[in-house]
C-alpha cells in the first residue's frame, strides 16, 4: 500500500506542477501578443498630412547666374606721357561730368604752346605782307580770290602755323583726364609722381544702376518678357533681393540652346560693378496643379507622389512630371507614359511619405 500511495502523490504533484506551468506560460504569451499587436498597429498607422488637389496660379520662378555691369562705364587714358602731378582722389571718389580727374606735368606742353603761338603771330604778319604784295588788305579778305588766298597762306606759312598751334593746344589738353559723365573712379592704379603704364589710366563708372546679363533655356522663353520684374541676390548677402526689370531679350539661340536676357537693376547701395549674382524671374501661370515640394519624391530616378484612397485607407503610388518649380512648390502633371492618373479633388499626401510604398496603410492626422 505504501508504494502505491507514494506513486499517486508524486503523479498528482506532477499534474499540479504541469498545470501551474501551463497556466503561467499562457499569461506570458498573452502579454507578448498584446505588445506585438500594439507595435504592429503603430507601424501600420503611418500618420500623414494631405491636401486636396486643385488647379491654381503657379508662381513660376526661373533662377540663373549673372554678372553686374555698370550701365555707363568709360576707360580713360592720357594722350600724352609724363608724371602725374595732381589727382582728385582714389578709387571710389565721386566725380561730376567734365571734372578734372588727374593732370600730368604740363611744363613741356606749355612751352610748345608758347612756341606755337609765336609762330602763329609771325605767320599772321607774313600773311598780311603777302596780301599787300597782291594788292589786297587783310581787312578785306572777302575780295581776295580763292586761289590767290590759297597761295598766300602757303607762302606765308600761315596754314602750317595754324596746324602747329592746334597740335600744341591738343597736347596740353592731353595732359588732363576729365570725367565723361557723373560717376565714380574705378581701377585706378597710378599714384602721384608716377608715369601711367600702358594706354590705360582709370575707369569712371556710373553705379546708380547696373545691367545684368543671364541665360535662360529656349524652353523657358515663354515665361520671360521685356518689362518683367526680376530680382537679384549677391553671394555676399544671398537673402537680400534687389529689384529690377527685363530690358531686352536677345533674338537668337546659341549652340547650347540658351538665350541671353538683360535686366536693369537700380542700385540703392551695396552693388558693385562686376559682382556675380543670382537672378530670379517670377511669373504667374494659371491653371496648374500645384503641390508642395514635400509631396514629390524621387524613386527609381522618377518623380512620384502618393495619393490617399479614402475607401481603403491606403497610399497610392503615382508617377508625375514636374512642369516647373519655385522655392516651395511644384506644378505637376500625371506621367501618362507610366500609366499614372492625377485629378482635381485627389487627396495628395504631403508629409509622412518618406517611407511609404504603394498600398501602405496610412492614417490622416487630425485637422489635416
Amino acid at each position: 500500500m505504501v508504494p502505491i500511495l507514494r506513486l499517486f502523490w508524486v503523479s498528482a504533484a506532477s499534474v499540479t506542477l504541469f498545470g501551474s506551468c501551463a497556466g503561467g506560460g499562457s499569461a506570458a504569451e498573452d502579454g507578448a501578443d498584446t505588445s506585438v499587436n500594439k507595435k504592429a498597429r503603430i507601424q501600420i498607422s503611418n500618420p500623414v498630412d494631405t491636401i486636396i488637389l486643385q488647379r491654381g496660379t503657379f508662381r513660376s520662378q526661373l533662377i540663373s547666374n549673372g554678372k553686374l555691369r555698370a550701365q555707363q562705364k568709360s576707360d580713360l587714358r592720357f594722350g600724352s606721357s609724363g608724371a602725374v602731378v595732381w589727382l582728385v582722389g582714389g578709387n571710389g571718389t565721386p566725380v561730376t561730368a567734365g571734372a578734372t580727374i588727374a593732370r600730368l606735368d604740363e611744363r613741356e606742353a606749355q612751352i610748345r604752346l608758347e612756341q606755337a603761338l609765336q609762330a602763329m603771330q609771325k605767320a599772321d604778319i607774313d600773311l598780311q605782307d603777302a596780301l599787300l604784295g597782291f594788292g589786297y588788305d587783310i581787312a578785306d579778305t572777302a575780295r581776295v580770290p580763292r586761289e590767290t588766298m590759297r597761295i598766300v597762306r602757303l607762302r606765308s606759312g600761315y596754314d602750317a602755323a595754324v596746324t602747329s598751334l592746334n597740335s600744341a593746344k591738343l597736347s596740353l589738353e592731353n595732359n588732363v583726364v576729365t570725367a565723361p559723365f557723373t560717376g565714380k573712379i574705378a581701377n585706378l592704379k597710378t599714384k602721384l609722381h608716377e608715369n601711367p603704364k600702358g594706354d590705360f589710366f582709370c575707369s569712371v563708372i556710373n553705379d546708380r544702376s547696373f545691367d545684368v546679363e543671364f541665360n535662360i533655356l529656349e524652353s523657358e522663353l515663354a515665361y520671360v518678357r521685356v518689362g518683367q520684374d526680376v530680382a537679384v541676390a549677391t553671394f555676399v548677402e544671398p537673402t537680400k533681393r534687389y529689384a529690377g526689370h527685363v530690358t531686352n531679350i536677345n533674338p537668337a539661340v546659341d549652340d547650347k540652346g540658351q538665350i541671353i536676357v538683360t535686366a536693369n537693376i537700380p542700385n540703392p547701395g551695396g552693388l558693385i560693378d562686376g559682382m556675380n549674382v543670382k537672378v530670379y524671374i517670377e511669373s504667374a501661370v494659371a491653371g496648374k496643379l500645384v503641390v508642395p515640394k514635400s509631396a514629390v519624391l524621387v524613386r527609381d530616378d522618377r518623380e512620384v507622389l502618393f495619393r490617399y484612397d479614402p475607401a481603403t485607407g491606403k497610399a497610392m503610388w503615382t508617377y508625375v512630371l514636374i512642369e516647373m518649380s519655385n522655392g516651395d512648390s511644384h506644378a505637376v502633371v500625371a506621367n501618362t507614359d507610366r500609366g499614372a492618373e492625377l485629378n482635381v479633388g485627389d487627396a495628395v499626401i504631403v508629409s509622412g511619405n518618406l517611407n511609404l510604398a504603394d498600398g501602405s496603410d496610412v492614417e490622416i492626422k487630425p485637422n489635416s
